[in-house]
């Protein structure tokens, strides 16, 4: 089973895939943390997507298709995997679907979380995240229990660059240009999911409408 999540940055996507993933115990991979891994350890990729990145631009395709499917042929991801973070628009789906059928893979399900901007900007502007473990916290929904301090690992808690305002801003609007053709390219694998709504509704809409295969 291949699952791919959908959505504008700060949609809920690694939070409502991550879930998931556990729920139906597949491997569940974030193009955008493996991304970061590559630029902390300032590997050639990683320096190449630290100058797209922190201006709010996009990688180039053919560096994150060839770091997925290098990624999907490990052992944890024999049984399927959620993908979170990638394609964002109907070229890129192509060219993973390709790349997919090279390995004998292909994408069963695509669940597309539709959030406006308002919401998008207001997640992640107020975001933080911990140097350490990497835990998340949310300066007005779930601020941790001392100022700028993980509460898992006493961390210092920090917004990354592209959760800036106005980075997020720009990510929206070239996510909102791009992706217009994917519901087309997806029809016959769509799973269509209002994002603007409580955590937990969300996580149960796509629980009952992946039961069920049908539409939102």
């Amino acid at each position: 089973m291949i699952i791919i999540f959908v959505g504008p940055p700060g949609s809920g996507k690694g939070t409502q895939a991550t879930r998931l993933a556990k729920q139906l115990k597949l491997c569940f991979i974030s193009t955008g943390d493996m991304l970061r891994e590559a630029v902390s350890k300032s590997s050639v990729l990683g320096l190449k997507a630290k100058s797209f990145m922190d201006k709010g631009g996009l990688v180039p395709d053919n560096e994150v298709i060839s770091m997925i499917k290098e990624r999907v042929t490990q052992k944890d991801c024999t049984n399927g995997f959620i993908l979170d973070g990638f394609p964002r628009n109907s070229i890129q789906a192509k060219a993973l679907d390709k790349a997919m059928l090279e390995i004998n893979k292909g994408v069963d399900k695509v669940i597309y979380l539709d959030v406006s901007h308002d919401v998008v900007l207001d997640r992640n502007s107020h975001r933080r995240i911990c140097r350490n473990c990497r835990a998340t916290f949310h300066l007005k929904y779930a601020p941790p229990k001392i100022a700028n301090k993980c509460d898992d690992c006493g961390g210092e808690i920090y917004q990354r660059s592209d959760d800036q305002p106005e980075t997020i801003t720009k990510r929206f609007q070239v996510y909102l240009e791009q992706t217009s053709s994917l519901k087309d390219y997806y029809q016959d694998r769509l799973i269509n999911i209002d994002g603007n709504r409580p955590m937990e509704i969300i996580e149960q809409n796509i629980k009952e409408n992946f039961k069920t295969g049908h539409n939102d």
